[in-house]
């Protein structure tokens, strides 16, 4: 069901997007630069005092990490997780929350992607262990953060190494990020589409992952699906294949002025952007990987043939013009 904000009236489908969303609901500005944050009204620690002193150190930690200390890697992670669950505690209609998290998400998303570009893959890998998504019931706050880090490193891996250099543990990490996040909770599963980027990993079957959880999960299937055509075409129209064949993918969602779209239909979606240049995935966010590899794309004329031919004989271009495209496609 909807959620509508209190400050300004807007609704969203996700509690996620209510709690982060852009609002000042014409309330007085609430900063949190260092100089606000630093002043305590109370001996006593409250949320608002544990969030300050937090935000207070993110100012100064990513900038020791840019200076090669490992350890205030891990002090900034802590910090950021202790600045959102502080912020989460003030009744405040998710104002802070939403000001701390996107004032920081992408700058500590770089400091984590700096310190894997000069390190390997080996700090990433202590990270994604110390906060594992499936251990507690909630998943933790910086899980969006990481998960940006991560899918960056994968990308740039896949792309300079080749795929059987993307450790496990990163393609393991984004999956059950994907698989444990709430419905709710679409920030950290729109940063886990980098996953489709290690299809054909000869230890991590990124296909079957996807497959099995298509009819549950068809909104970051399909995306997911996306960044593969990118990382392996080949793979990825086989993919494609198998999850629209398969009748037992039956679910629909509904749209509110147009027929209800089924889940085999939606899946379609991913191949919008392969015949253009101006059109790439979105995700990791801060990252346009496509640019740092002046990468290009061409469609293989056997694939765009073979995803033709699934359209017709599913019976999707029913309603689509006699000359279709691909972005006729899209949803």
């Amino acid at each position: 069901m909807p959620h509508d904000c209190d400050d300004c009236g807007a609704s969203f489908e996700t509690l996620t997007r209510l709690r982060l969303h852009d609002c000042d609901g014409g309330q007085p500005e609430t900063s949190v630069d260092s100089a606000d944050l630093e002043s305590s009204q109370s001996t006593n620690s409250s949320p608002a005092d544990e969030r300050n002193a937090s935000v207070a150190e993110l100012d100064t930690l990513p900038d020791r990490v840019s200076d090669g200390d490992e350890a205030a890697l891990h002090e900034t992670l802590v910090e950021f997780e202790s600045a959102l669950s502080a912020a989460l505690e003030e009744d405040d209609g998710g104002e802070t929350y939403r000001d701390v998290f996107w004032r920081y998400h992408e700058r500590v998303s770089d400091a984590l992607d700096e310190a894997a570009r000069a390190t390997g893959w080996r700090l990433l890998e202590e990270v994604v262990d110390a906060y594992d998504p499936t251990v507690d019931d909630e998943l933790p706050l910086v899980t969006p953060t990481i998960a940006n880090a991560v899918g960056r490193n994968l990308i740039r891996t896949r792309v300079t190494d080749g795929v059987s250099a993307i450790p496990v543990a990163a393609l393991e990490y984004l999956d059950a990020v994907a698989v444990t996040a709430p419905e709710t909770d679409d920030i950290a599963r729109e940063e886990v589409h980098a996953y489709g980027w290690g299809i054909g990993h000869p230890d991590h079957s990124v296909a079957d992952r996807l497959h099995a959880r298509a009819s549950e999960d068809v909104f970051s299937v399909t995306p997911t699906l996306e960044h593969a055509f990118y990382a392996d075409q080949y793979a990825a129209v086989e993919l494609l294949e198998a999850l629209v064949r398969d009748e037992s993918i039956d679910g629909t969602f509904s749209r509110p002025t147009r027929d209800d779209l089924p889940y085999r239909r939606y899946l379609l979606d991913c191949v919008y952007g392969l015949q253009t240049d101006d059109h790439w995935p979105g995700m990791p966010r801060y990252y346009d990987w496509h640019e740092e590899f002046d990468y290009t794309f061409e469609l293989d004329d056997t694939v765009e043939q073979r995803i033709r031919d699934l359209v017709e004989a599913a019976g999707f271009d029913a309603d689509l013009p006699s000359e279709w495209t691909f972005r006729d496609l899209g949803v």
